[in-house]
């Protein structure tokens, strides 16, 4: 399913002339020879600008030189077009450069006649048959292309393009593959064709030294592979034009240009794109990454605008594609050695993906998640699980592992990583404070957990909840109110230590060993109030009093769950006491902002 995927938006990029046909690909050329019509040197040119790279040209597409000598057509490094060896070759490896010379021109003069009849072909032919590099030798690029490291092509005199672009010649080197006689049924596109030995590597891929194959069985090192007969790419086969589509499709979306397509997590890389235009396609990233949804109309980003300002815009552009049933793909890969690891495959119609998205959001919502304007994207999700919140301190391998689970999580909708509520509950506790973004993952996992199993738990709102009665959660809330009581004690000024330096930690985990020492103590703070105690302290404080048991018993433990409700409890009175202050400056407290 995902080589027929890739082959679908091949097919699309072909249409839009972002592809080339099977047997062509795109190609760094550095150097190019200019002949005569009776195969005459005129010119040597380098194509390298300021980095070095060179210019792009439409050529044969490469052969896979995984041993051996194999030759291009067309175009080659230097070693291979005029056996040209380069400096600091041993004695053994120079003895080569003459058969890669001897396998270039073979493969040019064992191309069919009407493709040799082309007469950019035929200069070719006639200049590497004389084999003089005399007038070439004279040319200021000469030693440059001696250097070796660098592709060499042909352009005949006239020409705008390289030989092997000259239209004649095009057409018949496509004619000839055409023209071969199908052995086996590709397994991507259900048709008789020739199937691929070898399939193309897939270039730009992240971390990735070199190159690197989706599809290999390698036969010689695993000769169990072989016991039916078939040897390396016809156990399954793939047609040469299937394997060709798949590899250019991927190796595109993974270019440098097209980082809207993809995006790197750790050693992990996430692929998407869907089968036809959709506006999810231009916004998928930033949902992934931080940053709200692409208006349609503006054609903007919004950023930077005022609480929930930027959920709504989402949920607005989102229910823009409840119709939409074009095919979209999500797909993960990781480098493993000379091939490349799939760890992740999803698809689904944009409307679906669109709705888990939003439900995904909505499971996130939480007071002071959205202040900065933008959406939390993935990154943000992980970093509430590490310390500091710095997910440098993950290994790759956990940070891969918790991207694969949270992205499954959000696009099929099924519980989110235990790991990662786990992870960041224990960063509250040992950090002693609660951030929005660690509030928003605790609440999105505890609903969906609570969702799913259908239990007769309450889901955690946005805000403040003055009716949950869960222990926790009044926990939570009684913390927060016992520290606003201790810094709104001391007048505004700030002391060394306060209760959340002190006791967040055991507040969380076993309440009965801190929470008597916590009620001395705020009565101590109270008893410093003059006029009379604020009813912006009492009336919550009364509130969760009632709902608490009557003998005030506090547990000895809480459950991992139910220490997540507590930060959330924590959370939303915090969120409430500073929603008072701000509206009411004049009834204010002292509080720390958190990050």
């Amino acid at each position: 399913m995902i080589l027929q995927r890739l082959h679908d938006y091949y097919q699309r990029l072909l249409a839009d002339g972002l592809a080339q046909p099977t047997g062509f690909q795109d190609k760094e050329i550095h150097f190019v020879v200019t002949l005569d019509a009776e195969g005459r040197f005129i010119a040597l040119r380098s194509t390298r600008d300021e980095k070095g790279r060179g210019k792009t040209f439409v050529v044969p597409a490469e052969v896979i030189k995984a041993a051996g000598i194999k030759a291009n057509l067309l175009w080659d490094n230097a070693e291979y077009v005029f056996g040209l060896a380069r400096p600091g070759l041993t004695e053994k490896q120079a003895a080569k450069v003459p058969e890669r010379h001897a396998a270039f021109l073979a493969r040019l003069k064992a191309l069919p006649e009407d493709a040799k009849a082309d007469a950019g072909l035929a200069a070719v032919l006639t200049y590497l048959s004389a084999g003089d590099w005399s007038a070439m030798a004279t040319a200021d690029s000469w030693d440059e292309l001696r250097a070796g490291g660098a592709n060499v092509s042909f352009r005949l005199e006239g020409d705008p393009g390289l030989v092997c672009g000259r239209p004649g010649l095009r057409g018949a080197l496509m004619g000839a593959e055409s023209a071969a006689e199908a052995s086996a049924w590709c397994l991507v596109t259900g048709q008789a064709a020739i199937p691929a030995r070898l399939h193309p590597n897939i270039k730009n891929v992240p971390g990735a030294s070199k190159p690197v194959s989706l599809v290999a069985i390698n036969t010689l090192e695993n000769p169990a592979f072989g016991s039916h007969g078939w040897t390396q790419g016809y156990n399954a086969p793939v047609s040469v034009a299937a394997a060709h589509a798949y590899a250019s499709a991927l190796s595109f979306l993974l270019a440098r240009e097209q980082d809207r397509h993809h995006h790197v997590e750790g050693d992990a890389t996430y692929v998407f794109w869907a089968t036809g235009p959709t506006p999810l396609e231009e916004s998928f990233l930033s949902l992934i990454t931080g940053g709200a949804f692409q208006d349609e109309e503006s054609g903007e980003i919004p950023d930077g605008q005022k609480v929930l300002d930027v959920f709504a815009a989402i949920r607005k552009a989102l229910r823009k594609l409840d119709t939409d049933s074009t095919p979209f793909c999500i797909l993960g890969l990781a480098p493993n050695a000379a091939r490349l690891a799939v760890f992740f495959w999803h698809q689904g119609t944009v409307e679906a993906i669109a709705r888990s998205i939003g439900r995904h959001f909505d499971d996130l919502d939480v007071d002071g998640l959205w202040d900065k304007g933008k959406a939390p994207g993935l990154w943000h999700l992980l970093s509430a699980a590490a310390k500091g919140g710095d997910v440098g301190t993950f290994s790759d391998q956990l940070r891969r592992a918790l991207s694969k689970d949270l992205v499954a999580a959000i696009l099929k909708e099924t519980p989110y990583p235990a790991t990662l509520l786990a992870r960041t509950i224990h960063r509250c506790q040992a950090e002693q404070g609660v951030w929005p973004i660690r509030a928003a993952v605790i609440k999105a996992s505890l609903n969906r957990n609570t969702r799913l199993r259908a239990d007769n738990q309450r889901e955690i709102t946005v805000g403040l909840d003055d009716d949950n009665t869960n222990a926790g959660y009044l926990l939570g809330r009684l913390f927060a109110l016992y520290e606003a009581v201790q810094r709104s004690s001391q007048g505004g000024t700030k002391s060394n230590v306060t209760i959340r330096d002190r006791y967040f930690s055991a507040a969380m985990t076993a309440p009965r060993s801190v929470y008597p020492q916590l009620e001395r103590l705020n009565a101590a703070h109270r008893r410093k109030f003059r006029g009379g105690f604020p009813r912006r302290f009492g009336d919550p404080l009364q509130r969760v009093f009632h709902l608490m048991d009557a003998d005030r018993a506090y547990p000895a433990t809480l459950s991992l769950e139910d220490q997540g409700r507590f930060v959330l409890g924590y959370h939303h009175q915090s969120h409430r006491l500073w929603e008072r202050a701000e509206a009411d400056p004049q009834d204010t407290i002292t509080t720390e902002s958190e990050a």
